[in-house]
């Protein structure tokens, strides 16, 4: 078994690859401690569409003054239009009204990744979200769903959320200890995206078994985060529970409403589901 190494920030990553109800479990170079050993390490690629007008924002969102954001340990910087902050941004739409030159240290987020910035900069322009497309730009997207939370973004968030559902759909993958910790630790109760997630480590552990293995067992890191106990431990036994009443059902697969949040955005379409979706 190789020796578990821990993600440093939100650079450092893996997923937990998954085998079906009833089929062998096929993971090389992978143990239960979720390291990242066997995994590739391939430089992101994302595709970036041509700068557009988001629905909702104003002709001139795009024109004026730049505000200058910094996000980081590196306090890196982004400059975006003022305009364009306000009509996108709940957050940022009071403060930069309210305060026409606020100071840097409102305009500063230590603790936001800059990757997921950069990202989040791009939508704001209208630009398409490639989505996750291994385990480092996965922990980006996590990123930068806590930062649309943060910034009170309700359509970003749904956006990420079905980003996120899609890239564990079809790579069979569930999430590992340390997501589950990053994500409870950077939202709050009743979150989707804590349901979703603890959801697929539930579901793994409920159908994966080692050879020679009559029970589910925990892997050493799911058994560390679960004896820390709160709101993760909880969701957990949840998780184990409402999977035990529905039959095992893969939340990875549905309609995406499911995990979306719609106070200010309005509701999805009912549409059938694809043949893919189950």
């Amino acid at each position: 078994m190789s020796k578990q190494q821990k993600p440093v920030g939100c650079l450092a990553a893996s997923n937990n690859v998954m085998a079906a109800p009833g089929n062998p479990v096929v993971r090389p170079g992978l143990s239960r401690g979720n390291s990242d050993s066997g995994v590739p390490q391939v430089a992101v690629q994302h595709v970036i569409a041509p700068p557009s007008t988001p629905p909702g924002t104003s002709t001139r969102a795009h024109e004026g003054p730049l505000t200058e954001l910094r996000a980081g340990q590196t306090a890196k910087v982004f400059k975006v239009h003022t305009e364009t902050l306000k009509d996108r941004c709940p957050y940022f739409q009071p403060l930069l009204t309210n305060t026409p030159r606020p100071s840097a240290d409102l305009l500063t987020f230590p603790d936001l990744d800059e990757f997921a910035f950069g990202l989040f900069t791009r939508w704001l322009y209208g630009s398409m979200l490639a989505g996750p497309s291994d385990f480092h730009s996965m922990q980006h997207y996590l990123c930068l769903y806590v930062l649309a939370t943060r910034f009170a973004i309700e359509r970003l968030k749904n956006e990420v959320m079905d980003l996120v559902r899609a890239y564990y759909r079809t790579s069979n993958m569930t999430a590992p200890a340390y997501r589950l910790e990053y994500v409870y630790s950077h939202t709050a109760g009743g979150n989707v995206m804590r349901q979703f997630l603890v959801t697929t480590a539930a579901y793994r552990f409920l159908i994966e078994k080692e050879p020679g293995q009559r029970e589910p067992r925990l892997s050493d890191a799911m058994r560390g985060v679960i004896a820390k106990g709160g709101e993760l431990a909880v969701g957990f036994v949840e998780a184990c529970a409402t999977l035990h009443t529905n039959g095992l059902e893969d939340v990875r697969r549905g309609p995406d409403c499911r995990f979306h949040e719609h106070v200010e955005t309005k509701r999805c379409k009912v549409v059938p589901s694809e043949a893919y979706q189950g």
